[in-house]
C-alpha cells in the first residue's frame, strides 16, 4: 500500500511533471524545483517540529540578510534546495557557489538550477570543504546522509574520492567575498570551521547546521568547535532563539554570530 507521502507525491508528478514544483520565497521570487526537493513551507517557521522548523527559519534568515548582487557559499548543497533560494535572492548579478561532493545529489542540483534560469549563476564544485586540501574518501549515502566519515555496516554506502579544499583557500583563489554562508555537512563541520578562520572573521552571516550526535565519529568535540570559534570571537545562538548557546549542544541550525 502506498504511503500517503507517496501518494502525494504521484500527484504532484502528474500535476508539474518536469517543469518542476512551484515555490514561492516570502520576498516573492518564484522558483521550481525537481518534485520531493523544493524548501519547506513557511509556516512550519513555528511548528514543534525541529528539522522543519529550522528549514523554514533558515529560508527567513537567508531571504532577510541575502539582496540583489550579493554573493553566498552553499557548504553540503545536496540537491539544491537552499541553493536556489540564495540564487534566487542573489540575482543575475549575484554569486553563488554550492559546494556538493555527492554524485547523486549532484545530477538534481544541475536539474534544480536549470529549471530557473533567471536567477544568479551557480557555480559547483565537486570538492568537499575541510580544513585541509587535498583529497579524502567520501560515503555517499544517497541524500543528504553522505559525509567525510564512513560506516562500514552501512549497505547502501559507496565510497568515492573527492578533493578537498578550505573555504578560505577557495575564495581567495575565487576571488570572492561572500555575504553569507551555510554550511550542512553532516557532523563535518567543525572541519570545515577550521579552514574558514579568515571568514570566521569577516562580517559574513554564517549559518552552521549542528550535528553534536556526528562529532565524535569526525573525531571532534564540543570543545573543538568552541576552539575553532574562538579567534572570531563567534557565538552560537540557534535560529528563533533570543539568546547565545548556554549547557550542551543539540541538533540545530545556529548563526554563528559576531
Amino acid at each position: 500500500m502506498l504511503t500517503r507521502h507517496a501518494v502525494a507525491r504521484a500527484v504532484k508528478e502528474v500535476l508539474y511533471g518536469s517543469s518542476g514544483e512551484p515555490y514561492r520565497l516570502p520576498t516573492g521570487e518564484k522558483l521550481r524545483f525537481v518534485v520531493g526537493t523544493r524548501p519547506v513551507r513557511m509556516r512550519f517557521a513555528e511548528a514543534q517540529e525541529n528539522s522543519a522548523r529550522f528549514d523554514a527559519l533558515q529560508t527567513l534568515t537567508m531571504c532577510s540578510r541575502l539582496q540583489p548582487g550579493s554573493s553566498a557559499v552553499d557548504v553540503g548543497a545536496n540537491v539544491g534546495s537552499t541553493t536556489l533560494i540564495m540564487a534566487a535572492r542573489c540575482g543575475a548579478r549575484g554569486q553563488v557557489v554550492a559546494f556538493e561532493p555527492e554524485p547523486s545529489a549532484r545530477r538534481v542540483l544541475q536539474e534544480n538550477i536549470a529549471l530557473n534560469p533567471g536567477v544568479a549563476a551557480v557555480v559547483i564544485e565537486e570538492s568537499a570543504c575541510a580544513d585541509r586540501e587535498g583529497s579524502a574518501t567520501f560515503f555517499a549515502r544517497g541524500g543528504a546522509r553522505s559525509s567525510l566519515d564512513g560506516d562500514s555496516t552501512d549497505p547502501a554506502e559507496h565510497a568515492v574520492i573527492v578533493p578537498l579544499t578550505t573555504l578560505d583557500a577557495y575564495v581567495a583563489r575565487a576571488k570572492l567575498s561572500p555575504n553569507l554562508i551555510k554550511i550542512d555537512v553532516e557532523g563535518a563541520e567543525v572541519h570545515v570551521l577550521r579552514g574558514a578562520q579568515q571568514l570566521l572573521s569577516s562580517d559574513a552571516t554564517i549559518l552552521c547546521e549542528l550535528h553534536p550526535f556526528a562529532w565524535e565519529r569526525n573525531g571532534v568535540s564540543f570543545s573543538d568547535l568552541l576552539a575553532a570559534l574562538s579567534r572570531s570571537r563567534r557565538r552560537i545562538r540557534y535560529l528563533g532563539a533570543d539568546h547565545d548557546l548556554s549547557g550542551d549542544p543539540e541538533y540545530g541550525i545556529a548563526e554563528l554570530i559576531r
